[in-house]
């Protein structure tokens, strides 16, 4: 009998040693759909940008590091996120909700939550709506004004803690896994219903990777 459990766990420790050797071939697999998928898709972009030759340089330059670092964080996100990674198309998916999720609770609760929380680096997302169009983007908050009860976000500009924005297209929304849900997957609405996702940029899947989604409360940072 000792002799057949020793069999058995030789032959355990046999499987857990060929699955420890196929790992990190998996791995490299995602990496390598991950890192050509947002390669195609980041010079598409900038074809479509009008740039002067020295930014464009410079942006191609920096491409492969940031390529790399989305690619890596993705894999590490995906380990403790709720939503699926496509690796072959560089997208995080989840089923969508019917319509466009808007900010939850009052606005003097949204107000103290972000007087509470609000810093520099933390993600956010913010709502886009027109009379034809609705989604969900992620930004992060690069400047935070205490006296004034507001935040600057690196894209979309100034917010005050409870949601009101330069435009009155956007609104800053407290994130919620609801919202964040549809923020990462690039879920869209429009008068009908829902429509096609959009396509994350290379910057919004950086983003999505330092997400904590047990309370949104801090930025993780990616392990290199």
């Amino acid at each position: 009998m000792a002799k057949r459990h020793t069999a058995v766990d030789k032959k355990s420790k046999l499987d857990n040693s060929q699955a420890d050797i196929f790992q990190p071939i998996a791995e490299h697999s995602d990496i390598a759909e991950l890192c050509s998928a947002l390669y195609e898709r980041t010079l598409i972009q900038l074809s479509q940008e009008e740039l002067d030759a020295g930014l464009l340089r410079r942006r191609l330059a920096s491409l492969p590091f940031y390529v790399r670092h989305a690619a890596h964080g993705s894999l590490q996100a995906a380990q403790h996120s709720p939503l699926q990674l496509d690796a072959q198309n560089a997208s995080w998916q989840a089923p969508q909700a019917s319509t466009c999720p808007a900010g939850t609770g009052t606005a003097q609760k949204q107000h103290a939550w972000f007087k509470q929380h609000a810093a520099l680096g933390l993600v956010v997302p913010v709502r886009y709506e027109t009379s034809e169009f609705k989604t969900i983007v992620l930004d992060s908050i690069d400047r935070v004004d205490s006296k004034h009860h507001r935040v600057h976000l690196n894209y979309q500009g100034w917010f005050s803690f409870s949601g009101e924005g330069e435009s009155s297209d956007l609104t800053l929304l407290k994130p919620t896994k609801r919202i964040m849900t549809a923020a990462c997957c690039g879920h869209q609405w429009n008068h009908r219903g829902r429509v096609n996702p959009r396509t994350l940029t290379l910057r919004e899947l950086l983003l999505v990777a330092t997400l904590d989604w047990r309370q949104f409360k801090v930025a993780l940072k990616i392990a290199r």
